[in-house]
């Protein structure tokens, strides 16, 4: 891909991907301090993955205001020294309290930093590379799904649970470097000290407005409402339908991630007509169709052969969603909306994991599965058949859209420059 010959933006998007890589050992560790450390049961480890998932979903309506008023780059910065301190409060805590405090703290963080960085590739890159550098950071955080664990467990082999929150920080510091030599494009901002209702509310009202926005949020929504139920079936559909160890469960996320990692980088090459409202509920309704086969199977291969389309399938969605947002809404409102698509995402977990155990306990594992795909799939096809504006499969239709002066009313933010 021809965005990694820019020295600055091939090293953006190795920090990427090492920030990646630490926060999977942070959750390995997480998991492995709590049970290990200090003896903690199914409950305490569910403690663990809720403060990490709440924070998103809470804050992540507030977190594009100072996206959208200091710039992405300040963003991520202040974001990634705040996720060393949190990294090293982790490996400095002496009590299960303090863990879980941490790693709410460390949840708060990444809420801010997420979609900081997904505002910062439109200021980096022109109007028709958006897909190309959209798709090098899905990559660059993908990779992340196999060789996250793989760095967590060496790390935690050679010097203990606490090393995997010591090399988590070491990629912070990383993230932080690769940020600071970027000189991104600016965007307005406005004046002022404090941030206003009106302030924190305009992404909400922007994607009330923009039809293609408001349908790709609930798309998005449904996606990660099927993501947050399959964090329940995965592990019950090894043991108790594949009949096999915990290692299974890990070969076949590698294999989803080999999937796609593998698709996410061919996007730029298939081009445009994966950017749009109609293509992305395509994918959401064939996602449907593979996740199903995936854990509907005691065969082994075919479970293989499903996570593999499956992730071939998530490939097709998440770069191009973002790109029809991007290309949606106005530069200077990229944060706010980019909030609401982390929003979703936390969101769609927190919603989707208790009713995924209550489910799976009434009517069994596939059976589950099967609910969660058809879900997908009817969501697909309601997407598919509502028309889209078309602003996210045109480069220039769409650089005319996400300039302030096109939103029907004031702009959203003032005149004066951001970072």
């Amino acid at each position: 891909m021809h965005l990694l010959r820019r020295p600055r933006l091939a090293l953006l998007f190795a920090g990427g991907a090492l920030n990646a890589i630490g926060s999977w050992a942070t959750l390995i560790a997480l998991w492995g301090f709590a049970a290990y450390r200090f003896h903690t049961g199914a409950a305490g480890i569910a403690m663990i993955g809720l403060a990490w998932n709440v924070p998103g979903a809470a804050l992540g309506p507030l977190a594009g205001a100072p996206i959208d008023r200091f710039g992405p780059r300040a963003v991520m910065i202040a974001s990634d020294v705040l996720g060393l301190v949190t990294a090293l409060g982790m490996a400095a805590s002496s009590s299960y309290g303090a863990l879980v405090g941490m790693a709410v703290a460390a949840g708060a963080v990444q809420s801010f930093g997420r979609p900081a960085s997904m505002s910062l590739i439109p200021r980096l890159v022109d109007e028709r590379e958006l897909l190309a550098g959209n798709s090098l950071m899905g990559v660059a955080e993908q990779s992340a799904i196999v060789f996250g664990p793989l760095a967590g467990s060496l790390a935690i082999n050679a010097w203990g649970i606490r090393a995997a929150f010591i090399f988590d920080a070491a990629t912070f510091a990383v993230g932080a470097l690769s940020v600071l030599p970027l000189r991104p494009r600016t965007g307005a901002r406005s004046s002022g000290s404090g941030f206003s209702g009106r302030e924190l509310a305009a992404g909400w009202k922007l994607a009330r407005r923009i039809p293609d926005v408001r349908r790709t949020l609930g798309l998005a929504f449904a996606v990660f409402c099927s993501w947050g139920a399959f964090m329940v079936i995965e592990p019950l559909y090894v043991r108790d339908v594949l009949h096999r160890s915990p290692a299974t469960l890990g070969w076949l996320q590698t294999v989803f991630g080999i999937g796609l990692i593998g698709t996410t980088m061919l996007l730029p090459r298939i081009g445009e007509r994966v950017v749009s409202v109609k293509a992305l509920a395509i994918a959401v309704g064939f996602s449907g169709v593979a996740a199903a086969v995936y854990v509907g199977t005691r065969s082994l291969p075919v479970a293989m052969a499903g996570v593999f389309v499956w992730g071939v399938d998530v490939a097709f969605f998440m770069p191009p969603m973002q790109t029809v947002l991007q290309r949606a809404t106005p530069i200077d409102a990229h944060g706010r909306v980019m909030s609401l698509a982390a929003t979703a995402n936390g969101a769609g977990n927190l919603v989707a994991i208790p009713v995924a155990g209550l489910v799976v306990g009434a009517i069994g594992v596939s059976h589950t599965g099967a609910v969660v795909g058809l879900l997908a799939v009817i969501t697909g096809a309601a997407g598919a058949m509502i028309p889209s504006s078309g602003l996210g499969g045109d480069p220039n239709d769409a650089a005319r859209a996400r300039t302030p002066a096109s939103l029907p009313r004031t702009p959203l933010l003032g005149g004066a420059e951001a970072d």
